[in-house]
């Protein structure tokens, strides 16, 4: 089930149209051959593997693919009013049985996070929030004058739940990646249920914003979308994105499900962006591809476990993941790890404060570059 970019190149042609080009002289000829034998070699980032981003190595499912490659056409054209926007937004309500208006669509998720901070926050209603955590609510808080409370993770590299609660009381908005970026540590239902119903118990005013990037990657039964909580309370809203599991990162298609009210104040203090023609079809087709979904989530398993063993062989703590990327307790500043991986091609996550002198984020690729990178980790940490 699995498609490389070189199986997709050939799909579509660009295979023949190398071979094609390469029977020319003139000189613009010459670079089109040479740009698509690059892209043909899957060579998209200079030679460099990319552990850094948290994409998905695979990209979309072979039904998006087509999908994509079917209506990639002069239509494209007229996508002033693109097609299939209103289509992927009824789509997505009539998945989780909501009405279209409890669903707002973004390009990528940030938008929509940049939203909720200047919806909710003000010089007198703080964010609180995790750190090391998904940064973009810190950051826009941070630029707009917006007071943070930001809480360290556990001892176990947890979100730090009761902290967060305690903190709620006043605050504009409360910001709980689940589950967490970078850590890859996730809450069960029954623990977040009690935190949102606590927060909401003691600060009704409050928002409380879940993102739930992750949840495809998740092992079975490790938790459970918090939509039952949304659908309770007014001032809950949870964020998904189409870049992860579904490998859109490119297509940059994001979006929240919440009360019609709640989602009306975000889309009103920030720009959502357009969602374009070829991403709103490709999301659409992603969405209702269940078993390229499961196929993923399986395949990173796998990796995930190679590379969680490989590092603990070397004697390095890693704390169990339920996302496409590690983070690794090497005892050493994160940039000094990044430099030496650099130097033999391989690109590593940034630094995440107050961690940056002991942990490191590495993304998961591919098995191939997986079992490369592991290589030359050992070489690194040796």
């Amino acid at each position: 089930m699995a498609t490389t970019r070189r199986e997709f190149v050939k799909r579509i042609g660009l295979g023949a149209a190398t071979g094609l080009a390469l029977g020319h002289t003139l000189s613009g000829q010459r670079v089109q051959a040479q740009t698509l034998a690059h892209i043909a070699s899957g060579n998209f980032d200079n030679g460099i593997m990319q552990l850094n981003q948290n994409e998905s190595a695979r990209g979309p499912g072979p039904k998006t693919l087509e999908a994509i490659r079917k209506h990639a056409s002069k239509r494209v054209g007229r996508g002033y009013a693109p097609d299939h926007v209103n289509e992927l937004r009824a789509a997505i309500a009539s998945k989780y049985d909501l009405a279209e208006n409890n669903v707002l669509l973004g390009t990528g998720s940030t938008p929509i996070l940049e939203g909720s901070v200047h919806a909710f926050c003000s010089a007198e209603k703080s964010l609180v929030t995790s750190v090391p955590t998904y940064s973009t609510s810190e950051q826009t808080a941070r630029k707009i004058g917006v007071k943070v409370d930001a809480v360290p993770l556990d001892a176990g590299l947890y979100v730090d739940l009761p902290a967060l609660a305690k903190l709620a009381p006043g605050a504009g908005l409360v910001y709980v990646c689940n589950p967490n970026n970078p850590s890859g540590t996730v809450h069960g239902p029954e623990v977040i249920d009690a935190f949102v119903r606590g927060v909401m118990r003691a600060s009704p005013g409050t928002i409380i914003h879940l993102d739930e990037a992750y949840i495809d990657y998740t092992d079975p039964g490790a938790m459970e979308t918090a939509l039952p909580l949304v659908n309770e309370f007014k001032n809950v809203f949870i964020t998904r994105s189409f870049s992860k599991a579904h490998g859109l990162a490119g297509m940059r298609i994001g979006y929240a499900l919440g009360h019609a009210e709640t989602l009306a104040k975000i889309r009103s203090s920030w720009g959502m962006g357009d969602v374009n023609m070829l991403g709103a079809l490709a999301a659409l087709t992603a969405l209702s591809d269940s078993e390229h979904i499961e196929w993923e989530r399986q395949e990173n398993f796998a990796i995930k476990t190679f590379v969680i063993k490989a590092f603990r062989e070397m004697g390095y703590e890693v704390p169990y993941s339920h996302t496409n990327h590690l983070f690794v307790n090497l005892g050493m500043p994160a940039s000094k790890f990044r430099d030496a991986c650099l130097e033999h091609k391989i690109l590593v996550g940034r630094d995440f404060p107050p961690l940056e002198n002991t942990h490191c984020r590495i993304s998961l690729g591919s098995r191939e570059e997986m079992e490369q990178a592991v290589e030359v980790f050992r070489r690194v940490l040796a």
